[in-house]
């Protein structure tokens, strides 16, 4: 009987079992991120001048969910936050009652709030979405231009802190409570 052993025309031994503890390792690593980091409940702060170092909150004309278009002009000079959303996405779906309860405190201060939808295939979800956490906020459908726009937003939920005199103040990606939700929106008022 012959015994396979490992010779010069394949890889050696050791050296594919250290190849194989790096790759776990990296595994591993990807994962431990994957499960705190931003969008899937942990959450990440960007600098005021937020993602692609944003200081003056890009200007944008969408469509709300009656299909009236809604242009970022009509913010001026009011303190406002854009929030980067979907339906499906879970942190997403956390926080929004926490910024029903504040915008309700806080509109009669001015404050406006828009959330700006990226659903696609779950468009179809949103009115029943709306109801159900009794959202009376502005809800609007983003599109790729307006993400771009906003330094690339690529992780939801987003929220930009927008500052009477249209420059970003703060910016969070990922999940917020809303206690620190209300503490930004106070800094603003």
């Amino acid at each position: 009987m012959k015994h396979r052993t490992w010779s010069g025309k394949g890889i050696g031994a050791v050296p594919l079992i250290l190849a194989l503890v790096v790759v776990l390792a990296g595994a591993f690593l990807l994962y431990r991120h994957w499960k705190s980091g931003p969008g899937t409940g942990g959450t990440a702060t960007v600098p005021a001048a937020g993602p692609s170092r944003l200081t003056t909150a890009p200007p944008f004309s969408l469509p709300d969910t009656n299909g009236n278009i809604y242009s970022s002009a009509r913010l001026a000079g009011k303190p406002a936050v854009i929030n980067f959303f979907a339906t499906w996405c879970l942190p997403c779906r956390e926080e929004i009652p926490g910024f029903v309860e504040v915008y309700n405190r806080r509109r009669s201060q001015g404050f406006e709030l828009i959330g700006i939808s990226l659903d696609t295939d779950t468009r179809a979800n949103l009115p029943g979405f709306l109801l159900n956490n009794k959202i009376e906020y502005r809800i609007l459908f983003g599109d790729l231009t307006t993400t771009r726009a906003y330094g690339g937003v690529s992780t939801l939920p987003t929220t930009f802190f927008v500052g009477r005199d249209g420059e970003i103040k703060y910016v969070h990606v990922g999940y917020m409570d809303k206690d620190a939700f209300d503490e930004e929106v106070r800094k603003l008022l």
